[in-house]
């Protein structure tokens, strides 16, 4: 049996998949097996994946989302660590080969993530601030808590990155499918609780890329700026931490996940979602954030007007440290109902 198993689910990939795979094949670490989990795709997504032979494991399923798609992925796997890619994005040579002698040196680790690059076509930039991260790790390879880790070095895995052990999702149970957009971050915090301790390469290991946007992923990307699964899924996760002890290593993250959410609800106008976010956690936000969700969200849309044109001139004038989906997605504005 294979050391790693690889697992990609694929919706629709059929233009980019061929770079995913092609990343995967030019690992220096070669003990693995790939695994793709076409999720119901209606192109040519399976003609490419077949092409690859014995090279590559092809499972079809009718489409239910990433989720159950990765879910499928676990349950074909034979590896002792599960390593995850979505559909468009790759690794570097050295990726698997780096987890695994991080992980054979720390035998008590049971996951571990590297930080990225991320792509939108035309910039590729670094995520991660490795001197930040380098800082936060205090001449270690793993972060004591998973938590501390985002909050304090900003230190976020993502599905390309992460390499588990099989194990954890007997412990800890696989995605689950009610979210839409958030499954993966609740896998990763349910990890926490169970395995605080995670390992983490400072280094980039992964491109994440950007400039393949589909209707589906458009419209699924506005309905997340309303931010209605974040308030559930924070809702929830304060509950998960406080029986799990970890309430106090939880809230400030939780803190600095709502006012992210809250900064893109303003810039796309959404003034009631804003102002329902501070009000349900109000616990959360110190009294000026407050006062200042409620004074921006009297007129939202000239918020959001003021917002993205700043933004648009800071992405123009090459300003801006990160590469995002926003340009990528070129969409107008949505308004909102309870403001007109």
């Amino acid at each position: 049996m294979p050391e790693v198993s690889v697992v990609i689910p694929a919706f629709n990939a059929g233009g980019f998949i061929k770079r995913t795979i092609d990343s995967v094949l030019a690992q220096t670490y070669k003990d693995y097996e790939l695994i793709v989990v076409d999720d119901g795709s209606t192109d040519n997504t399976a003609e490419v994946v077949k092409s690859y032979g014995t090279k590559v494991w092809y499972i079809y399923q009718p489409n239910a989302g990433d989720g159950p798609a990765r879910n499928t992925g676990i349950n074909a796997t034979t590896g002792t660590w599960i390593a995850f890619l979505d559909h468009d994005d790759e690794w570097l040579p050295e990726k698997l080969k780096l987890q695994i002698k991080l992980l054979s040196t720390n035998p008590d680790l049971r996951w571990c993530g590297t930080n990225r690059y991320q792509s939108d076509g035309q910039r590729c930039m670094v995520v991660g601030n490795e001197h930040k991260i380098e800082k936060v790790l205090d001449n270690r390879n793993y972060f004591e808590n998973y938590f501390r880790a985002i909050t304090e070095g900003g230190c976020q895995v993502i599905t390309s990155t992460l390499m588990a052990h099989r194990d954890v999702f007997s412990e800890v149970g696989v995605f689950d499918g009610c979210w839409k957009r958030c499954a993966d971050q609740d896998m990763w915090w349910r990890i926490t609780y169970k395995f605080p301790r995670i390992g983490y390469i400072s280094k980039p290991l992964a491109i994440v890329h950007l400039e393949a946007p589909t209707p589906t992923t458009v419209r699924l990307s506005l309905e997340d700026k309303r931010g209605e699964d974040i308030r559930k899924l924070i809702t929830r996760h304060l509950e998960l931490a406080k029986a799990a002890n970890m309430s106090e290593e939880y809230r400030p993250l939780a803190a600095k996940i709502l006012k992210e959410a809250l900064l893109a609800m303003l810039y796309r106008g959404f003034g009631s979602d804003a102002r329902a976010t501070v009000r349900q956690f109000k616990n959360l936000f110190v009294w000026y954030w407050r006062l200042g969700t409620y004074l921006l969200t009297v007129f939202p849309n000239v918020t959001a007007g003021v917002s993205q044109t700043v933004i648009y001139l800071a992405h123009k004038l090459g300003l801006e440290r990160e590469v995002s989906r926003r340009w990528v997605y070129q969409q107008e504005p949505h308004k909102d109902p309870a403001s007109s």
